[in-house]
């Protein structure tokens, strides 16, 4: 079986003689670049040439081919390029402003960015939608975001089995309104000024929504997956009610995944950290086929209930803790408990295997191994 094949079979609740394996294709579901570095040297890999930078914002790389076909992931991306008009330079603070001038500054361990946190939001003083116009919005049809992007596709398609997953990467709609407005100041307009919550998730949208279709009319026919980011949740339970998530934000996802669906038969794959639970029938009914990151050390995200409830009607991609088990447990540790999710998610397909969010600095090399061995049925872990 390919990694293609076991990709779809996996997401069409098919069964696979193992689970699919994924690090690296998207901004969510990779790795950082400290821990790359470690990593590689691990595999007795030399340093690569150059790291692909994914993120800049939360330090993420890309996988090289002698990474993937050493754990044996399945999946590649197919990312975005970057749009002409506006790459904001770097300030000499070192501060990082992208597209929509939200500025982020660098968060340090022992010398070395390991993130980028926000730091000013554009909106923060707005009070009316009238104030909208003062910042200048992205340009959507941006000709670069696509140049060359369907080329490359197409020969990965043809030339590799593996299964290709697209992520814009800045894709969010009711997150980048928290970056834009500040997370306070937006859940606040939610309940006192829902004009201004109204139109700045429709602008969001508007431009959200447009790069999506151009990015689908480029690639779309040759992905098996594609992901879009939106969080909702906390550690305890959503941001915000599920009445109020129903009435203010499910109508502009829905018009957004209905763009997805529109463009592309591919699995629709939605990043969303926390506690969501509350959550999950509504984003069901309005498209998603796959929920990642799977965030089962948050409330009422137990794997064994998930997969009771949503597993007939929802595939999981994630589970494995990155806040305690990957980077403080043994080798020994994260492969049990790989293969203790493993064994629950996977029942009647409907598993990928990943880590919860992005494999950070601190995760020692030898529980990513142990995690991609556990699940491949290799090594003596």
């Amino acid at each position: 079986m390919t990694p293609r094949e076991r990709l779809n079979r996996a997401l069409n609740h098919q069964a696979t003689a193992r689970p699919p394996l994924d690090i690296g294709s998207t901004q969510n579901t990779s790795i950082t670049k400290i821990a790359y570095e470690n990593l590689r040297a691990y595999l007795g890999l030399r340093p690569a040439d150059e790291y692909r930078v994914m993120s800049k914002g939360m330090q993420v790389v890309e996988i090289d081919e002698d990474v993937r076909s050493n754990l044996q992931i399945d999946t590649v991306p197919i990312t975005p390029s970057v749009p002409e008009s506006r790459s904001a330079p770097d300030s000499p603070e070192g501060t990082l402003t992208d597209e929509w001038g939200v500025v982020y500054r660098p968060v340090r361990k022992n010398g070395r960015i390991i993130y980028f946190e926000l730091h000013r939001c554009p909106l923060a003083e707005t009070a009316t939608p009238a104030g909208l116009d003062k910042i200048d919005w992205p340009d959507p049809d941006d000709p670069g975001r696509v140049r060359g992007l369907r080329e490359a596709a197409g020969k990965l398609r043809a030339e590799t089995d593996y299964a290709l997953v697209g992520h814009m990467g800045d894709t969010a709609i009711f997150q980048k309104a928290t970056f834009l407005r500040g997370m306070e100041a937006i859940l606040m307009d939610s309940v006192s000024e829902p004009r201004l919550f109204t139109r700045i998730l429709e602008r969001i949208l508007e431009i959200q929504a447009r790069k999506m279709e151009n990015y689908l009319e480029a690639v779309g026919e040759y992905l098996d997956v594609v992901s879009i980011g939106d969080d909702l949740g906390t550690q305890n339970g959503p941001l915000i009610s599920p009445e109020a998530f129903r009435r203010l934000i499910k109508p502009y996802l829905r018009d957004y995944f209905q763009v997805v669906k529109n463009k592309t038969k591919a699995k629709l794959h939605l990043h969303c950290c926390g506690s969501i639970s509350l959550l999950l029938d509504d984003l069901i009914e309005i498209g998603v086929d796959v929920i990642n990151p799977v965030q089962i050390t948050a409330r009422d995200m137990e794997p064994e209930g998930l997969k009771e409830r949503f597993g007939d009607r929802l595939s999981f991609w994630g589970g494995i803790d990155t806040q305690r088990t990957l980077p403080c447990g043994s080798p020994e540790e994260v492969a049990k408990e790989t293969r203790r999710i493993v064994e629950i998610m996977s029942r009647g397909g409907g598993y990928v295997v990943n880590p919860v969010h992005n494999i950070q600095w601190d995760v020692p090399p030898e529980n990513i191994v142990a995690m991609c061995e556990a699940t491949c049925g290799s090594g003596n872990v």
